[in-house]
């Protein structure tokens, strides 16, 4: 009898240190703490309401089928690189020491929850962690189908870590997300949300730059305003609320 429980006390330990052992492999293998800085930076500063106005005059500046109010006439637009298809325009502001102070540039891109689900190749990595993970599935499990849920998803990121009691499966969720967005979103301060007649999100990124994205039609229209000084909320509620998207 005494043999008998040893040798079931012996099985017991033998599958934990297998359990943990296996476990921990998964937890180094599949390790988040490099993402902590970048899940970091996803913290909702604000939201403003659009309300859409037209321009006096018609002014406006024009790219494919998006217009917005033409605040750039004083701007010298560079030239476009015909080698690249779909180059959006790039306008600057230079100040009396023919330094760029100001700058605004606007295009159509696709949306962060779509360049998720497409080929890993894309994010310039061989890592098997990602390659052979379904994204698609793993969004669609956690109801993301949109940027704005994404960064709702990720903001939660924050508090979420891997750890040995983590499923392994979970751990393979969290790595994925974490990395993937890591490689596409640039290192932004805060995300402020845009509601009202557009729906889309700011990135504040360093050095008084804001990138506006509007969603619509599954793409990104995206606004980029950088300045030598502060861009206000204000002045991005006046002048995004003349975009006309067609």
């Amino acid at each position: 009898m005494k043999k008998k429980i040893i040798l079931i006390i012996s099985f017991i330990i033998v599958l934990l240190v297998a359990y943990f052992g296996y476990k921990g492999f998964n937890l180094y293998y599949f390790n988040t703490s490099n993402f902590e800085k970048f899940t970091e930076q996803f913290s909702i500063s604000d939201t403003i309401t659009l309300k859409l106005k037209d321009t006096k005059n018609n002014d406006y500046f024009q790219y494919k089928n998006i217009k917005i109010r033409n605040d750039f006439k004083d701007y010298e637009q560079l030239e476009l690189d015909t080698n690249v298809d779909n180059t959006s325009p790039k306008l600057v502001l230079k100040d009396a020491t023919h330094n760029t102070s100001k700058a605004f540039w606007m295009g159509i891109a696709d949306t962060y929850v779509y360049l998720s689900k497409a080929d890993k190749t894309l994010y310039g990595t061989n890592d098997n962690r990602i390659t052979n993970t379904n994204l698609t599935s793993i969004l669609e499990k956690n109801n993301i189908y949109s940027d704005i849920e994404l960064f709702n998803y990720l903001s939660n990121q924050k508090y979420v870590r891997n750890n040995i009691f983590t499923s392994v499966k979970k751990m393979k969720e969290n790595y994925a997300i974490q990395f993937i967005t890591s490689v596409m979103i640039p290192e932004i301060s805060s995300i402020t949300l845009i509601n009202g007649d557009y729906e889309g999100y700011i990135f504040n990124l360093k050095d008084n730059m804001r990138e506006v994205s509007i969603l619509k039609n599954n793409k990104r229209y995206v606004f980029s305003f950088i300045s030598d000084s502060t861009i206000t909320n204000e002045y991005l509620t006046d002048i995004l609320s003349t975009i006309v998207i067609e």
